[in-house]
């Protein structure tokens, strides 16, 4: 082949480029392409996207009810936020949110936990000069913005079916707005106002009901404080005042929440006309008292609310303590120790019923209603540490000290472990009321040893005193204290050791005359009982004593009848049996009847009768043999001794413990037999 032609064809047109240099213009050719649309989409952002906001919501949700001003601009890449002249989202013919000079920024990750887990919308920060918010959900927990929430698809049906959770938004500064607020679950209805000022002072003033109670409050922080717990906010100074009635509570301190108040902790004073009015705003079951004065540290962690170094004034009572509420189970538990004294019943007067008179004429026992609603409200489980607990009575002692569990478990109120230091003595047992059933069971199971009536009963020591131990195990039901002790059913075993009683008093039990003059005469003294013994049951409120004996070296007093609690009737017969001889005494039984607002004591007529007719025989024969119809001979009775001790009369169980052990709890002694029956109508 020629060689010239070849170099000829070689040379018509350029020569090709190599593949390799294509493939680098190319690259270079796209990487300047998306430099260029970087730059552009850069520079967009950076302007805010000038319109692109109003109309992407316009086409892409034209339903959402969401109206932004036409210059609104929206930041998507770097620091996403929005900034909106004015915005307004309505719904339903509503309008739940309008703002002016709004600037809200967010973090993309929250728009995916919200959209895809379910997760509580979370703004991090919301600037407006003006902003008004209208907040409402049903009692099953549907909002007004539950439009704005992920599709059901999206989220678990657990999760569908939860209450829609409130927005978190971490940081809020607004020059002026309001929020109008109907919350079922929370049991909160208010409106409020809010304002900030340029150096980020804020203050907010809330007015509305709150677990149907009329409040006002009233808050101001140094800087803008987060609105909800969720935001890594530290802690700022915060001042507020809530107002219920005559009710006030203060707070000074920190907080790094609005809304839920987490990371509270500062000095809270409260006062007010009574506990029972100043708790029910918060769902907090507390006592009907006299006006009271509060102080302590309050913090708020979580679910759970802590109060320490308490010191409160309820009426003349003086308390303290540490307690801890939680909100999280489905009933609210309040824990802790309550602590101080004295504490007088008189304050606590009007939580038991004792404050008001009895509503029914005539009778003495109080039957005001207990407010056994409130026992459903919450749990509680305190420690009772009480120097005194006042009995309001110039005639007894005051009890000291005084120590107590007390739980309160689904509507069951128990004291367990109480010791009770009672005049030199102590009291000790359980006790508890259920009103989840109706009517409300009582139960308790209280023995009481080395009880000192010289000490207890100040205002009768003279006339009666020694050493007293003794048990009762009784029930009864009812929602008042009358209606308590007018069921009881049980029994009682009481002792009365080295006791002594007015000589006076005991001759002129039985009548005896002559010694009863000596007596007075001489002036009245001491005299010591061997032994003093009751046992007797309950049924239905009534007492029936099976063996009631006061033994001194003089007479035996046996007592017989019955008391009863529902009618408020006495019907007891005292009947004396002489030790000794007497020249002149009407020996007969006395009878103590009537109701307990009247009672009268009068003396059994058949036996005076007889000894009146003697002498009246006796007197027409000769004048002087009439008083032999008034001589008393000495009855050969047997001393009773303290020794033997009393068995606990049949009855139903109490607190679920059996008559066995009931009786085997007896406070040092152990029954054993009866005592025998006595001659009821020997002095006859």
């Amino acid at each position: 082949m020629d060689p010239a032609p070849q170099a000829e064809e070689r040379s018509d047109g350029p020569p090709a480029a190599p593949p390799r240099r294509r493939g680098l213009v190319v690259t270079a050719g796209l990487l300047g392409g998306l430099a260029v649309l970087g730059a552009a989409v850069g520079g967009a952002d950076l302007a805010g996207w000038p319109g692109l906001a109003p109309r992407a919501l316009a086409h892409f949700a034209p339903t959402l009810g969401l109206t932004l001003a036409p210059d609104t601009r929206v930041h998507l890449l770097y620091r996403p936020r929005l900034l909106a002249p004015t915005l307004t989202l309505a719904h339903d013919g509503q309008t739940l949110a309008d703002a002016q000079g709004l600037e809200l920024r967010w973090d993309w990750r929250d728009v995916w936990r919200w959209q895809r887990e379910g997760a509580p919308l979370r703004v991090r920060a919301v600037q407006a000069a003006r902003l008004e918010l209208h907040w409402a959900r049903d009692a099953a927990g549907r909002s007004n913005w539950q439009f704005l929430e992920p599709p059901p698809a999206a989220a678990s049906a657990a999760a569908s079916a939860a209450p829609t959770p409130l927005p978190v938004i971490d940081n809020l500064s607004l020059a002026t707005g309001s929020a109008s607020v109907d919350d079922a679950p929370l049991h909160l209805k208010a409106d409020a106002q809010f304002s900030s000022a340029a150096d980020g002072h804020w203050q907010a003033r809330v007015d509305g009901q709150l677990n149907g109670q009329q409040l006002a409050l009233q808050a101001q922080a140094g800087q803008s404080l987060a609105l909800l717990s969720d935001a890594p906010m530290p802690p700022i100074a915060v001042q507020a005042s809530l107002s219920h009635g005559r009710s006030r509570v203060s707070f000074d301190g920190t907080a790094a929440s609005l809304l839920d108040a987490q990371a509270l902790d500062g000095r809270v004073d409260a006062s007010g006309p009574s506990l029972a009015d100043a708790g029910r705003p918060l769902g907090l079951t507390l006592p009907a008292t006299p006006p009271f004065a509060l102080h302590g540290r309050l913090r708020h962690a979580g679910t759970r609310w802590f109060l320490a170094g308490t010191d409160a004034r309820v009426g003349g009572s003086r308390l303290g303590g540490d307690f801890q509420f939680d909100t999280a189970p489905a009933r609210p538990l309040l824990s802790g120790a309550l602590r101080g004294g004295p504490l007088r019943l008189v304050d606590l007067g009007p939580a038991v019923g004792a404050d008001a008179p009895p509503s029914r004429s005539g009778r003495v026992l109080p039957d005001r209603p207990f407010d056994l609603p409130a026992l459903n409200r919450m749990d509680a489980a305190l420690d009772i540490r009480l120097s005194s607990l006042d009995l309001d009575s110039r005639a007894l002692e005051p009890l000291a000290p005084v120590g107590a569990k007390l739980e309160l478990r689904d509507g069951r109120l128990a004291l367990n472990a109480l010791q009770i230091g009672v005049a030199g003595g102590q009291l000790s047992g359980t006790t508890t009321l259920d009103a989840q059933v109706d009517p409300p069971q009582w139960q308790a199971n209280l023995a009481v040893q080395g009880l000192v009536l010289d000490r207890w009963l100040r205002e009768h020591s003279k006339a009666f005193g020694g050493t007293l131990q003794g048990l009762a195990v009784v029930q009864g039901q009812g929602r008042s204290t009358a209606a308590l002790l007018g069921s009881l059913d049980g029994g009682v075993v009481v002792t009365l050791r080295h006791g002594h009683m007015s000589h006076l008093a005991t001759e002129l039990a039985g009548l005896d005359l002559a010694r009863a003059l000596v007596v007075w005469l001489r002036g009245d003294d001491a005299m010591p009982l061997g032994c003093a013994k009751l046992a007797g049951r309950f049924d239905a409120g009534v007492l029936t004593p099976h063996f009631a004996v006061l033994d001194n070296a003089d007479n035996r007093i046996e007592l017989g009848g019955k008391v009863d609690l529902a009618h408020e009737q006495l019907a007891l017969r005292v009947v004396t049996l002489p030790k000794d001889f007497s020249p002149v005494a009407l020996r007969t039984p006395i009878r103590v009847e009537g109701s307990f607002a009247d009672p009268h004591v009068a003396l059994e007529g058949k036996p005076l009768g007889v000894r009146a007719l003697g002498a009246i025989a006796l007197g027409v024969i000769t004048p002087p043999a009439a008083l032999v119809a008034l001589f008393d001979r000495a009855e050969k009775t047997e001393s009773l001794s303290c020794s033997d001790p009393l068995p606990l009369p049949p009855a139903k169980t109490a607190a679920g413990v059996p008559a066995s052990a009931a009786a085997a709890s007896a406070p040092s002694y152990t029954p054993t037999r009866s005592a025998p029956a006595r001659r009821a109508n020997q002095a006859s």
